[in-house]
């Protein structure tokens, strides 16, 4: 059985498929570059934007242990509240108050680094017999950060500077991210830990002899200590920090067992390990000894495991009950250059933290605590909350630099030219046309009609064309008229000329041929093509 031959069928082209969808295409197109510049804009112009921290301790956390209820409060108050995550501050004056809220995140801690490579080669080989001294001059030792020494002791971005000490752990629940979990107390080491930062910190080059670093490291003043980072050697104040909450030691009884014996030992087990239960108690702090910037009590409220922090660089300024030290001033001692501009410890977080929120008398006190060590201004001043000590600091990059003064020009004159090409060439090119019915000439095609006329140009025999172009009207108007060639007697010119006397043109074929073999100049060939191309207007417009 033969088979049928197959059917082609032309392929549709991609306007053909969508139909009517197709004037859709440069709308979507557009719609889809104004994104792309949204999202590059958006980029470019929000490095320093707030980041969506969750439950923490600082200006961006809503929990019990956050501070963003402080932020909302001095906004409210006419302050404006800036949040700053650039490293050299944001674009701006410097504040009137620079408020650094601390957490257990050890933002304020970084480590130095010292490997040989002899012993980097060997290390495998090391037995557990190696000296404590080697440990400490070899591998990574976790330090204060001495850019975050630098910022608070010589380039703060406020008049003052209010560093508020970690108290609560914070943070989201394991077992629920949409929960906090339960605020347990930050370890005290801890918290002394991330105030090593307070004190000055010297950085020097170290000696490229080994046994020459080690003795230096080991001369280091009384109260300091000295480690090796890299080629260079840091100096630091070992501070003893002491940090006191209230709280009471606590006998926790143990389980019954059922045996006599167990139980009793289990029990005075317990009373030689008791643990440490927070306090709640009611708090007024008083102005401390020879200090003037408080000049009345301030009464708080009630506060749970009240902390309070001392150490030989900090100087009380307010004071509860029993001398708990609550803010203190930063000095520096041994006779050293002291701070830039005044530096404030807030010891316990719970004075300025969300937790105020419940207690009218708290907000008022924390309201006040602020005015006081602010700078006195006529009006309320600006206010930078400092995530850098958070470990949510931005480094400098090509994008920052862009997006700052002198160079934020470079993106902002891309932007408007993407925009100005995007709109050019939709006014150029505009909506998709049809594909037109019969089959459009070839670009070839093209090409060598051009270059015929080009040729013609250059060898000046354009004025030959007019008898030529004289025929293919007089062709146009013959076929026009449904005259089929060979089946009239009469020339093809004397045909033209019939036509014309029927149709009662202006001026006959012949006369106007005979015109177009004469003519010398382009303007004359260009008078002449017009007359016959209104000759033939005329015949086309007596027959519609």
């Amino acid at each position: 059985m033969p088979r049928k031959p197959k059917s082609h069928t032309p392929k549709k082209t991609l306007g053909e498929r969508l139909g009517h969808a197709s004037g859709w295409l440069p709308a979507v197109a557009a719609f889809l570059i104004l994104c792309l510049f949204a999202a590059a804009g958006a980029a470019l112009f929000d490095v320093n934007s707030i980041p969506k921290t969750g439950q923490k301790a600082n200006v961006t956390g809503l929990s019990a242990q956050g501070t963003a209820g402080l932020g909302r409060l001095l906004e409210a108050r006419g302050h404006e509240v800036v949040v700053n995550r650039l490293e050299d501050g944001p674009l701006i004056d410097h504040a009137a108050l620079e408020i650094i809220t601390l957490d257990d995140d050890g933002g304020t801690l970084t480590y130095a680094y010292h490997f040989d490579e002899e012993d980097a080669s060997s290390a495998s080989e090391e037995t557990s017999s190696a000296s404590e001294s080697d440990e400490e001059n070899y591998g990574a030792v976790q330090i204060p950060d001495p850019k975050r020494s630098k910022h608070v002791l010589s380039a703060p971005l406020g008049k003052v500077v209010l560093i508020v000490a970690p108290k609560w752990n914070a943070g989201r629940d394991p077992r629920n991210r949409y929960w906090d979990r339960g605020p347990s107390l930050v370890a005290k080491s801890n918290v002394t830990e991330s105030l090593g930062f307070l004190s000055p910190m010297h950085e020097v080059k170290a000696p490229e002899d080994d046994k020459e670093a080690a003795l230096k490291m080991a001369a280091s003043p009384p109260g300091t200590k000295t480690v090796r980072n890299g080629d260079m050697l840091v100096t630091f104040d070992d501070m003893a920090y002491v940090v006191n909450r209230d709280s009471r030691l606590v006998v926790t009884p143990a389980e019954p067992s059922g045996d006599t014996n167990s139980d009793a030992i289990a029990n005075e087990l317990n009373k030689l390990t008791p643990t440490s239960e927070p306090m709640k108690h009611l708090w007024a702090f008083t102005p401390a000894l020879g200090d003037s910037a408080f000049k009345t009590p301030l009464t708080v409220g009630a506060i749970t495991a009240l902390q309070s922090i001392t150490g030989p660089n900090l100087q009380p300024v307010l004071v509860g009950p029993n001398g708990e030290a609550v803010l203190s001033r930063l000095i520096v001692t041994g006779g050293r250059a002291q701070p830039k501009v005044p530096v404030y410890l807030l010891s316990d977080p719970d004075l300025l933290n969300n937790q105020i929120l419940s207690d009218p008398q708290k907000v008022l006190s924390a309201l006040t605590l602020i005015d006081t060590i602010s700078p006195k201004a006529t009006k309320p001043g600006r206010v930078i909350f400092n995530l850098t000590f958070n470990g949510l600091s931005l480094d400098h990059d090509l994008l920052h630099v862009l997006s700052r003064p002198p160079f934020i020009g470079v993106p902002l004159c891309l932007l408007i030219a993407g925009l100005g090409l995007m709109w050019a060439a939709f006014a150029r090119f505009g909506p998709a046309r049809e594909a037109p019915a019969g089959a459009p000439l070839g670009r070839g095609v093209k090409i060598l009609a051009d270059n015929a006329a080009r040729l013609m140009a250059i060898t000046l025999k354009e004025v030959k064309l007019g008898p030529a172009y004289a025929d293919l009207v007089r062709d146009l108007v013959i076929k026009d008229k449904g005259y089929r060639a060979g089946i009239s007697t009469e020339s093809p010119d004397a045909l033209a000329d019939r036509i014309g006397r029927t149709h009662l043109t202006a001026d006959t074929f012949t006369d106007l041929k005979t015109r177009a073999g004469k003519v010398m100049t382009v303007h004359q060939l260009i008078d002449i093509t017009l007359k016959l191309h209104a000759w033939k207007t005329e015949i086309q417009r007596a027959h519609t």
